[in-house]
């Protein structure tokens, strides 16, 4: 069950600037405070990083982070590596470096590959999430005791196989065992169901696993386009 949050209650700052974008990614000359486009559901756009790497088994893994219980927008749920809004004016360079300040590693756009492109709309307690997600993966063989997590953002991080959690979003697997590290460096284990997990609406994270899969193994990667949940040519 998704928990309910207030402007009161939630650390995002509310009254920071989202560009409005119309339906195909475009800026439409307008900003709004981040409460009043998720109130009026305004399109806006959004950076998501997969970080995976390598583990000590050989095999391919993707981090998760759980984001904290005062997020405005699907508290206490696991989700991609690095996820976050383009602020009025910010270039995606930018949104790229503040990685840093969610988990710890520094990242530039250079280094990442895209993967893909995502318009995701998802009904929230008090409006619409409807943003335009440019969608990138990076490899990292770092061990989750390396991560720094923001105190206010991030509650824990997760690793999991990539083909493990492909058997879980692809229904293969109705539940997994994995090993979550908490922000003050304790360690517990927990058992996922997709339920665990944000919203990830059609088979968005299939796509993705796929795509980090390919950036870990050094393959080719074809970008993949999600527009309304359906796939469509480039």
């Amino acid at each position: 069950m998704m928990m309910r949050m207030t402007a009161l209650e939630t650390t995002d700052p509310q009254d920071e600037l989202f560009d409005v974008l119309d339906a195909d990614g475009r800026p439409v000359g307008v900003a709004k405070p981040r409460r009043a486009v998720h109130r009026d559901g305004d399109w806006h756009a959004a950076l998501h990083i997969w970080v995976g790497g390598v583990g000590a088994d050989g095999e391919p893994f993707v981090v998760f982070q759980r984001r904290s219980a005062t997020k405005d927008t699907f508290p206490g749920l696991l989700d991609v590596s690095v996820g976050g809004h383009l602020r009025s004016g910010e270039t995606l360079a930018e949104t790229v470096r503040e990685a840093e300040e969610e988990i710890g590693v520094q990242l530039e756009l250079a280094e990442l590959t895209r993967i893909g492109r995502r318009r995701v709309d998802v009904r929230l307690p008090d409006g619409w999430d409807r943003e335009i997600q440019d969608v990138y993966a990076v490899r990292r063989d770092l061990p989750l005791a390396t991560y720094r997590m923001h105190p206010e953002e991030v509650s824990g991080l997760l690793a999991l196989p990539i083909g493990e959690a492909l058997a879980l979003f692809e229904g293969e697997r109705p539940a997994l065992e994995g090993r979550e590290r908490g922000r003050d460096g304790s360690e517990h284990v927990v058992q996922l169901t997709s339920a665990a997990f944000v919203p990830f609406v059609g088979d968005y994270p299939q796509h993705a696993l796929r795509g980090l899969r390919s950036v870990i193994l050094r393959q080719p990667v074809t970008p993949f386009q999600l527009w309304q949940d359906r796939r469509v040519p480039q």
